[in-house]
């Protein structure tokens, strides 16, 4: 994948900030289709998750899943490539527990080392090819025995949007069309793939439209 691809996907999430509630949640969380029971799943298992003292989001968006993990922790390092999401989270978590940071999450190396590790949706954006080197800066990030907790959507999810070599297109309100990072990863591959780059205790809940994988940072690493 090339640099102005990845490039063209975070001015999409800058243009999308002030539409994606509106043009994303309505269809996942409302109403009693398998979708929303799904994801009201992923929302109860985020929910039942132990308190931590440092907590790192990754693509922390517009806060859908903030506002759920500062009920988790002393402290949250928010992390967003798009300046516009990290303005309306603030505005709408308004925690003092929170502290945002704008970081390219393909340039990004964590500064400390977190208990827990989380990112919703955001796995699948990143490419293939650069996988493995993200999973690398995820463990870096965790503390010994600290867990990686990812929300997405997995290989052959009902909610699929047609790919032209993992590559989607998006149209916003307003008739823009940008070119994104779509890899529909399969969960179990997955696991193998982190298996190598010392996580341990995998654990997998895959549905029909969202998967939930829990792993840990091997003490001995």
């Amino acid at each position: 994948m090339s640099d102005t691809l990845l490039r063209e996907q975070i001015a999409y999430y800058r243009a999308r900030a002030s539409e994606y509630e509106e043009t994303a949640l309505p269809t996942l969380g409302a109403g009693d289709t398998p979708m929303a029971r799904e994801w009201r799943d992923a929302e109860r298992v985020v929910h039942a998750l132990p308190q931590y003292t440092d907590i790192l989001e990754l693509a922390c968006g517009t806060g859908v899943w903030t506002r759920l993990l500062t009920q988790h922790t002393e402290h949250l390092t928010a992390l967003d490539a798009a300046p516009e999401m990290l303005e309306l989270n603030r505005a709408q978590v308004n925690d003092a527990r929170v502290n945002y940071e704008c970081v390219n999450l393909f340039e990004w190396e964590a500064t400390q080392e977190y208990e827990l590790v989380f990112m919703a949706f955001w796995l699948s954006h990143v490419p293939d090819a650069q996988l493995d080197l993200f999973l690398q800066r995820v463990r870096r990030a965790l503390k010994s025995n600290g867990t990686v907790f990812i929300l997405d959507e997995p290989r052959g999810t009902k909610n699929v949007i047609p790919t032209n070599e993992n590559i989607q297109a998006r149209t916003l309100n307003d008739g823009r069309t940008f070119s994104i990072v779509k890899e529909y990863y399969a969960p179990e591959e997955l696991c193998a793939r982190m298996r190598q780059f010392g996580f341990s205790s995998i654990e997998v809940s895959r549905g029909d439209y969202f998967f939930w994988l829990r792993a840990a940072r091997s003490q001995n690493d």
